[in-house]
């Protein structure tokens, strides 16, 4: 629980606002992102309506996050540290937090405001050839520093078939964070999370290894039209990799090797950009994290995704599809009674549309759903708040949101997730709990310095 004192809801949401307005105003006037003090461009070459990547943000990326200005060399040594801050305050309003013998606790942080996130970002340029975004963050929610977000990369430009290309080496810890499309799981909406309950059954690729693994990918983008991408992750509870879950609990030990894979294709025409492609996972994880003796289980991820973006003049508007399939092995589980089946599936959907003017004012829209097989002792488990009565995971909703962009540096933004059923019901999913009493209004203000 958070020791706020409690405000009326007009009053929480002004103060969270005007928090985030005054922190920003009080870096003075030079403080802007390192990566734009870096190429000295303004931060919406790079971005629509952050953290969405424009065609330019795409390649910088791919590069490695190298270049810089024709002035560069000459600023001062501060000035050329690839150093940002970013903070987030939020509160979050879910419809019901005591239908079905759940409790406020249960919601903590609800209905008061809260910092969500202070962030330190080393982003930038290494050297010639390689540059990292890594976030190391203050989780007001958890209470702890960690590692959150890391892609460290080299790269170099080179000529295939008599076609300009791009190869690079990524060091990182979540399978998608390296993926310069918007449609993935680690950049795809929302792009911050609440504290409202979210979905309650999700595949591995779909973020489930963020911050729990360590990784090394290689990359090839040809002719710009053609990006692939391959490699595997480790644990992150010892080893090498250990540094890249620093700080996160290891919730989720992988066994072995888990092989990653990606492929795109893509086209830019005029105003218009268009992607479509696909990836897959291929996952152990002990049942027991301290001990294989136990055995594992095993998660096959298949997803295909397309993204559409437009850009011009004040006018930004984009499109994105997601579509995964796990295949769940209860290998280790189902001998010891865990899951009333030896297998099962889980399929997500999620489709979104968004549109910004003069990258100031924008909105999303999304649909979501996850449907999967029914399985008693998997998802029935009594919980009054994530469990299913029907041992069912199938949940489906909408999310809207508006952003308001005062400057480049600041999001402010205002999210309604409206539940149309949850783990396999629209009513008493629990006895009780309605999918709709999970509903939630999250305001956010994330400011980069």
């Amino acid at each position: 629980m958070t020791t706020h004192s409690r405000l009326r809801p007009g009053t929480q949401l002004s103060e969270l606002l005007l928090l985030g307005v005054l922190t920003f105003f009080s870096t003075g006037a030079s403080a802007v992102p390192s990566m734009a003090r870096q190429t000295g461009y303004e931060c919406s070459r790079c971005h629509t309506v952050f953290p969405e990547l424009t065609p330019f943000g795409r390649q910088f990326k791919l590069g490695a996050y190298t270049g810089t200005s024709k002035s560069w060399d000459q600023k001062p040594a501060y000035q050329r540290l690839p150093v940002t801050a970013g903070l987030q305050v939020s509160q979050s309003n879910t419809s019901n937090t005591t239908a079905g013998g759940t409790t406020s606790a249960d919601f903590a942080p609800d209905r008061e405001p809260v910092l969500q996130q202070i962030a330190l970002y080393y982003a930038g340029q290494i050297t010639e050839n390689s540059g990292a975004l890594a976030q190391f963050n203050y989780d007001g929610v958890e209470k702890r520093w960690a590692a959150e977000m890391m892609d460290i990369r080299y790269a170099r430009g080179f000529t295939l078939a008599g076609k300009e290309s791009t190869f690079g080496l990524t060091l990182n810890n979540n399978p998608s964070v390296t993926d310069i499309y918007n449609g993935t799981p680690a950049w795809g909406l929302p792009h911050s999370g609440g504290t409202a309950p979210q979905m309650p059954a999700s595949t591995m690729v779909d973020m489930g290894l963020a911050s729990q693994v360590g990784g090394v990918t290689a990359y090839l983008m040809w002719n710009d039209l053609l990006y692939v991408e391959a490699g595997a992750y480790r644990s992150a509870r010892s080893g090498a990799f250990r540094f890249l879950g620093a700080g996160k609990p290891t919730d989720v030990v992988v066994s072995g090797n888990s092989p990653y894979w990606r492929i795109a294709l893509q086209r830019e025409a005029g105003k218009h950009s268009f992607e479509v492609g696909a990836f897959g996972l291929r996952t152990k994880i002990l049942l027991d994290g301290s001990s294989p003796a136990l055995g594992e289980n095993s998660f096959s991820d298949y997803a295909a995704d397309a993204s559409y973006q437009y850009i011009f003049g004040d006018h930004t508007f984009s499109a994105h599809m997601l579509w995964i399939h796990e295949t769940q092995r209860w290998d280790a589980s189902y001998a010891k009674e865990m899951t009333s089946n030896a297998s099962d599936t889980l399929t997500t959907v999620r489709a979104d549309v968004h549109y910004a003017w003069k990258r100031r004012w924008g909105g999303s829209l999304q649909y979501f759903r996850a449907a999967g097989s029914r399985d008693d002792l998997l998802y029935n488990t009594g919980d009054m708040l994530m469990g299913s009565s029907n041992g069912s995971p199938d949940t489906h909703g909408w999310v809207a949101e508006a952003d308001y962009l005062p400057t480049d540096r600041i999001k402010i933004a205002a999210r309604y997730t409206a539940f149309q059923s949850y783990n396999g019901a629209s009513s008493n999913y629990v006895p009780g709990r309605n999918a709709s009493d999970n509903n939630n209004v999250f305001v956010i203000a994330w400011i980069l310095f």
